[in-house]
């Protein structure tokens, strides 16, 4: 990535003449080319959906060229819209074994990190920090940008991703959203999300008094990497006496989009249903630039080669010594598209978890089911929940269908 780029005044002109040479040269290209069905990255794609994606992987390769890396800097909220941000205490004491070690290796420490609260119900609000009451079920959002990007706050993406979950089931009525710390160039490698992540679960239970077993944890994307390993932590070192208090492990997982095989670049793997010029999907991929900066600046000083053996990192790795299983893991919902660059490390990832967690079958008897239930949208990019430009709506509306029906069944499971 050219360092000039990052600078004034290389950065603004490098803007302008994208801008210039969008309007009239791309843009109009993009529009030809997405008239013709056959030539649609997907053949059941509107002009609209085709033409919209090309831009918005245009726009995240000219965010990245430009190094525009910055979470939300304005944490003020309108608490009257149903959001409410705290302060979250850092956990150093809960920080033991693989994860003391990494975080030395990257001089990383627990320290304090804002969560920002959403309620169903948007005249709740002054009771956001209320004590969990019994059986309550909460939602603890973990959201995606690749661990260089995104954001907890209202104003980014992920705000309408959590109320849409919320609104499927009625005894979620809060979201909790930790604003965990994103890697750059000079700061917050691996393990540093993880540790923030660790230190909302642990504010939750601790100190808002919710059980384990109604803890719901969401994450897509990096997110969804992010949740995989915190459970993993939880599972690895819960009832150690080196951490009195680290919680249970929650009572499931929502995994949207996961990115679960860092160094993977499965774009090649990705078989369109057109003979297309176009795209069918905005991130990840060897030509995407923002997926190849969040490889290095994520990774850090541990190096890349590190993320192929780290079960934390790449739970879907195919390097042939990399040992890791499922078998504590809880409940877990996977979602993908058939058209996101993802999908053959998502698949890795189903298999292996229904090899040691087994295959929710809906109408098996309740004793004969498994734990993994996975939704693959047929004609959906990258976490559809998250698309801008109202792309994509009918593979949108299909999962959030199944989500909710999932929601409902854990419940029927558990009670």
């Amino acid at each position: 990535m050219p360092l000039s780029l990052r600078n004034q005044p290389f950065r603004a002109l490098y803007l302008t003449f994208d801008f210039v040479g969008t309007v009239l040269v791309r843009a109009p290209l993009w529009l030809l080319l997405s008239i013709p069905k056959s030539w649609r990255p997907r053949a059941s794609w509107s002009i609209k959906d085709s033409f919209l994606m090309q831009l918005l992987r245009h726009l995240i390769s000219v965010r990245s060229r430009t190094c525009l890396f910055k979470a939300e800097s304005n944490y003020q909220v309108h608490e009257e819209e149903g959001v409410q941000c705290v302060w979250v205490d850092p956990v150093p004491k809960l920080i033991v074994g693989d994860l003391a070690i990494w975080s030395r290796a990257a001089s990383v420490s627990s320290k304090p990190v804002r969560g920002y609260w959403y309620c169903k119900d948007t005249s709740a609000t002054p009771n956001a920090l209320r004590m969990a009451s019994s059986g309550e079920k909460i939602l603890y959002s973990l959201h995606g940008g690749a661990y260089t990007s995104g954001t907890a706050h209202p104003s980014g993406t992920n705000a309408k991703l959590v109320r849409d979950i919320m609104h499927l089931d009625s005894r979620i009525h809060r979201t909790f959203a930790i604003e965990y710390r994103l890697s750059s160039d000079a700061s917050n490698p691996f393990p540093a999300a993880l540790i923030d992540a660790l230190a909302g679960y642990h504010y939750l239970v601790h100190s808002i008094g919710f059980n384990p077993i109604d803890i719901v944890i969401e994450g897509s994307a990096g997110g969804g990497n992010l949740a995989l390993a915190l459970t993993r932590y939880l599972i690895d070192y819960y009832g150690h006496s080196d951490v009195p208090e680290l919680p249970d492990v929650p009572e499931s997982l929502i995994l949207l989009s996961p990115w679960v095989d860092i160094l993977a670049n499965d774009e090649t793997h990705i078989k369109p249903t057109t003979r297309s010029w176009l795209v069918s999907d905005y991130m990840f991929g060897p030509r995407c630039p923002m997926t190849n900066y969040s490889k290095q600046v994520f990774l850090g000083p541990h190096g890349i080669d590190v993320a192929a053996l780290n079960e934390y990192i790449s739970p879907s790795s195919r390097h042939p010594l990399i040992e890791l299983d499922f078998e504590d893991f809880p409940r877990t919902f996977i979602s993908s598209g058939a058209a996101e660059n993802l999908l053959p490390q998502i698949r890795l990832l189903r298999d292996r978890m229904v090899r040691d967690l087994g295959y929710d079958a809906r109408g098996a008897e309740k004793s004969l089911r498994g734990k993994v239930t996975y939704h693959e949208a047929a004609e959906a990019s990258h976490n559809c929940l998250a698309l801008p430009f109202a792309i994509q709506q009918d593979a949108r509306r299909g999962l959030l269908a199944a989500i909710g029906e999932w929601l409902v069944d854990c419940t029927a499971q558990t009670t």
